[in-house]
């Protein structure tokens, strides 16, 4: 047997009632089954939306879905082993994180990989990858243990700045120094969520705000291609020429047509036929309505309501001050971005170019992305009483769940 882990302050004063440990338990499956769904629709789709183009190159329909299992494979070895994480250790992984984050994202500005505008990747190897979608990631982890131990002070503009408010204007920078607005946006969002769950007084947060969207609009005023598409959302009529500027957004709307209630079946989309670009990232939503119609375009929304409505359970009824911010931080990232993708799609949104969690091509994404998952595992045990209470009750369960079982703190005794 081993020794149970550590209580934080936080938990001690915080004993949980049984109803709030069913509703744990209940968050905790609900997260592991919509993350399975969703990334497994993902690999589907992702061979579906390149069959055509794979075809065309003389290559195996299924490569592209091949590399996108072994990414979705390397992100769920990162969540184990961060759900088996030593709890005296979040808080080193968050510092070491944001470090090497912050570096590869300065690699990419001095001699990064430039697409459609954007300088966002750093070729390692025969890899590429995308140093900003960790720095989501990193910034979650880090906030959470930054925000947490300041939970009285948070009304000083000193203790605020140092090191959070400074720690995301980097952040930022990083990644507006690779003109990527997208995820500057979805940081932004995941700034804003763990400052409010940290209890920054609404004072603070408007005050803050006033200058953020001063600047949000002046990145937006400074490119006429980023202008152009807000007009597209907020006046569709002014699209001079639909085969140029409103090519991408018209293209999926087609595609959402054309799919109706049920769609046109796995692999029969027209608009993968080089009709609508990024067809397996920034608009693979558009290619699952088209297939899978309505009904299955519906079905992502609902898994995604579903995963979020877990996570606000553990921010709601966790004990653990770091796991409450870490997690609500990590919610606000997932969640906002799948607006935010889905938004583009349908044209209530911008086209801002940002991937659907778990779902879209593309292995930087999805494996920063379930090593948040295996980061919300890991907290989620940092209570004893939830740790127990997330232990399967059958032998056959505790052997099929043993890489989810709970860690020992360090240094603790044979129970």
């Amino acid at each position: 047997m081993t020794a149970a882990p550590t209580l934080s302050p936080e938990a001690a004063t915080s004993p949980l009632t049984p109803k709030a440990k069913r509703q744990l338990l209940v968050a905790h499956l609900t997260i592991l089954f919509t993350v399975s769904m969703l990334t497994l629709l993902g690999l589907i789709m992702t061979v579906s939306a390149n069959t055509v183009w794979a075809l065309s190159g003389n290559e195996s329909p299924y490569y592209k879905g091949l590399k996108q299992g072994g990414f979705a494979l390397a992100g769920v070895i990162v969540a184990v082993i961060l759900a088996h994480l030593h709890q005296r250790l979040w808080q080193v992984v968050a510092w070491v994180a944001l470090a090497a984050t912050f570096a590869l994202q300065v690699l990419v500005i001095l001699n990064g990989i430039a697409r459609g505008g954007n300088q966002n990747w750093l070729k390692v190897g025969p890899v590429e990858v995308q140093p900003s979608e960790f720095i989501k990631f990193a910034l979650a982890l880090w906030l959470g243990s930054v925000l947490a131990k300041k939970k009285d002070t948070l009304t000083s503009w000193v203790e605020l700045a140092v090191p959070a408010l400074f720690g995301i204007a980097v952040a930022l920078g990083l990644v507006m120094a690779g003109r990527d607005a997208g995820t500057a946006l979805v940081v932004g969002m995941l700034a804003v969520g763990a400052l409010v769950l940290a209890g920054v007084p609404w004072s603070k947060l408007i005050l803050l705000a006033i200058p953020a969207l001063v600047g949000a609009a002046a990145v937006v005023l400074q490119d006429p291609r980023r202008v152009s598409r807000f007009l597209q959302v907020l006046r569709p009529e002014s699209c001079v020429d639909p085969l140029a500027d409103c090519w991408q957004i018209n293209q999926a709307k087609y595609a959402l047509a054309q799919g109706g209630l049920f769609g046109s079946g796995l692999g029969a989309s027209r608009q993968k036929w080089s009709y609508l670009s990024q067809a397996d990232s920034d608009f693979i939503y558009a290619i699952i309505g088209e297939e899978v119609g309505l009904c299955g375009a519906l079905l992502v929304l609902a898994l995604f309501g579903a995963l979020g409505f877990a996570l606000f359970q553990i921010v709601r009824l966790h004990p653990d001050r770091f796991t409450q911010v870490t997690v609500g931080a990590i919610g606000c990232w997932l969640m906002c971005q799948a607006m935010v993708n889905i938004g583009m799609v349908i044209q209530v949104l911008p086209v801002i170019g940002v991937p659907l969690p778990f779902v879209s091509a593309g292995g930087s994404a999805l494996i920063s992305s379930l090593a948040a998952i295996g980061v919300v595992e890991g907290l989620l045990r940092r209570d004893p009483e939830v740790a127990l209470a997330l232990q399967p009750r059958s032998k056959r369960a505790r052997q099929m769940a043993g890489v989810f079982a709970p860690v020992p703190a360090l240094g603790g005794d044979p129970a």
